[in-house]
């Protein structure tokens, strides 16, 4: 009698066992280095599940310019994306999907694989102006005066330009 339970309960487990599915391990490795003026906090956000690298109340710290490898064991396909600020808030500036993970990104993600890494330099981004072109328009963004007006006839520094709010 005994013999036979345990017979039922291998072959329960056995069935049970057949139904699980195992995940396959990978790596991923973000290389990042602050070019920026402060130090950056960061962490790194799977998009695949609900996991969050070094952890929920952690983070990492690039306080100088050198390149800091942030190597993950992750599983494969796994969606990973990067995301840092100066602070907690996200204010004033923020690189990836941002220190709280909830921004929009472009190229900040790496898919889990064998060997899988990327290289980023977090930089502050070009300063936002305005100038008035000879055209008669104003125009703003990221490049220099002269920049933003070419094929408008030129900047005219002389008349002056606001950005609207």
């Amino acid at each position: 009698m005994f013999k036979l339970s345990r017979a039922i309960v291998f072959g329960f487990l056995l069935v049970v066992g057949i139904g699980t599915v195992s995940v396959q391990a990978g790596d991923a490795t973000f290389k990042l280095t602050n070019k920026a003026q402060y130090t950056i906090i960061l962490k790194l956000f799977s998009q695949s599940r609900n996991w969050i690298w070094p952890g929920p109340t952690q983070h990492f710290t690039l306080d100088d310019d050198a390149e800091h490898d942030f190597a993950l064991s992750c599983q494969n396909g796994e969606n990973i994306c990067f995301g840092g600020s100066y602070n907690s808030n996200d204010q004033p500036r923020y690189w990836g999907v941002g220190f709280l993970g909830d921004k929009g990104c472009n190229g900040c993600c790496l898919v889990c694989g064998n060997n899988v890494w990327h290289a980023w330099n977090l930089t502050e981004p070009a300063p936002y102006t305005c100038a008035h072109c000879n055209d008669g328009s104003c125009q703003c963004g990221t490049n220099t005066p002269d920049g933003l007006c070419v094929g408008r006839g030129g900047n005219d520094p002389a008349i002056g330009c606001q950005q609207q709010q």
